[in-house]
């Protein structure tokens, strides 16, 4: 039996400060890495060299995984399409497809490039590859699943991410809407929404968020490490 075909956007990042924190992507395929029926292929756009250092460490540990990663800009998404579908040729349509890249802006008063940017990587990039993987399933007659992670509850007491929430919430609302038609071609589709988690992202932010913790304007963070493993079981 062949192994179960995963396509991750957006993994391989460490923190360069503490290397112990990582991204839900790196923990997403790493949780995936440790079990025998699963091939991998994901996908990183700043991290290359923390992206090259997960396929090591996974290889290290089972030689014979079956693991691949490429680079893909969700900010260019349509010509970087072209190179992913080529090599999906060869790696073959994934049963299973996870969006977990993301963009998030700090700072106050974003410039319409900004937000355009951030519109783009959280909201037009996933729609894009969600209906092109997607139809790819269906036409090799594969019962897929489609997993988006990103969350409007990450940001909503912070007062500058209004646009990160406004393309997350819409994310959210295209998969309420196209769910039925996603599942009449036996395609599940779902949003894992998790509140703030401790990853690379939100490093430069981190004494405020904690302070707010103390203050109990929001919950505690969790580890991406949790946030992964509600992902596989999801996806499996």
């Amino acid at each position: 039996m062949e192994n179960k075909r995963v396509l991750v956007i957006g993994a391989g990042s460490y923190s360069h400060k503490n290397p112990s924190i990582k991204g839900i992507g790196t923990c997403l395929v790493e949780r995936l890495a440790k079990q025998k029926d699963f091939s991998v292929l994901f996908t990183y756009y700043k991290s290359q060299e923390g992206a090259r250092r997960l396929v090591r460490s996974i290889k290290s540990e089972n030689p014979s995984f079956e693991i691949d990663c490429l680079i893909f800009n969700s900010l260019d998404y349509e010509l970087y399409w072209k190179s992913l579908e080529s090599i999906l040729k060869e790696f073959g349509t994934p049963e299973v497809f996870v969006y977990n890249a993301g963009l998030r802006v700090y700072k106050k008063g974003l410039t319409e490039e900004e937000k355009e940017a951030t519109m783009k990587v959280n909201y037009y990039c996933p729609v894009f590859l969600i209906e092109r993987i997607g139809e790819k399933m269906h036409n090799d007659g594969i019962k897929g699943k489609i997993v988006l992670t990103g969350s409007v509850l990450a940001g909503k007491h912070h007062p500058f991410l209004e646009d990160y929430c406004l393309s997350k919430g819409l994310l959210e609302k295209y998969v309420q809407e196209k769910t039925d038609y996603w599942k009449s071609r036996e395609i599940e589709i779902k949003v894992v929404s998790p509140n703030l988690t401790r990853t690379p992202m939100i490093e430069e932010r981190i004494d405020f968020y904690e302070e707010e913790i103390k203050q109990g304007k929001r919950p505690k963070i969790v580890s991406p490490e949790k946030i992964a493993l509600t992902l596989y079981q999801t996806l499996t």
